[in-house]
């Protein structure tokens, strides 16, 4: 039996680790960024498409998603998503902005298959519809358990001096769960060239 199971997030540490009663999909306007740039969830000034070099991944369309019926963070096939829940910003905004995408779906290579490949140095770029493009460089890269990544402070805690982002797959080094989890995520995080 084939499995579907590579990259779903439990929230429900999360929330009680953040303090959220309730875990809604937030509106989230335009803010500005580091350099004083607009940056907002839709309309010209919206992410539109993600490239990582190093991983293979050209201009990849990104859109935003909340949490699904079950409570997790969990794209579909061929998805490439930016969290917009949990208090999380818009891809460039200041702040921790999360992206995700799966990296095996219905055992086939999906979207950030290759993301375990990045290294500090790496750029990501992110796209805007309104033809402007922000760079972004992986400061950081790790292996974290299931458990883990649900409080993990790099990726879920309270930052307001950089545009960070922090992309997050499954990592498939440590095996499956007997649920069909992978075992453990990998995430990069990668902090904007330029504040």
């Amino acid at each position: 039996m084939k499995r579907n199971l590579s990259l779903v997030v439990p929230t429900g540490l999360l929330v009680a680790a953040l303090g959220v009663s309730t875990l809604t999909v937030q509106a989230v306007g335009a803010l500005a960024d580091s350099r004083g740039r607009s940056v907002s969830a839709d309309g010209a000034d919206a992410p539109a498409w993600l490239t990582v070099q190093a991983a293979g991944i050209e201009k990849e369309p990104v859109a935003p998603e909340g949490l699904t019926a079950q409570g997790t963070v969990d794209p579909d096939q061929g998805e490439t998503i930016w969290y917009d829940g949990s208090g999380r910003v818009v891809p460039g905004q200041r702040g921790t902005a999360v992206i995700a995408a799966h990296m095996i779906y219905y055992e086939e290579p999906d979207v950030f298959y290759d993301l375990g490949e990045v290294t500090e140095g790496d750029v990501v770029t992110i796209g805007y519809r309104n033809g402007t493009t922000r760079d972004f460089v992986i400061t950081d890269t790790q292996q974290i358990s299931k458990k883990g990544l649900q409080t993990a402070p790099q990726v879920w805690g309270d930052q307001d001096e950089v545009a960070r982002i922090a992309l997050i797959t499954c990592d498939d080094s440590l095996g499956e769960r007997s649920d069909g989890h992978r075992k453990a995520n990998f995430v990069a995080i990668a902090e904007a060239v330029d504040g």
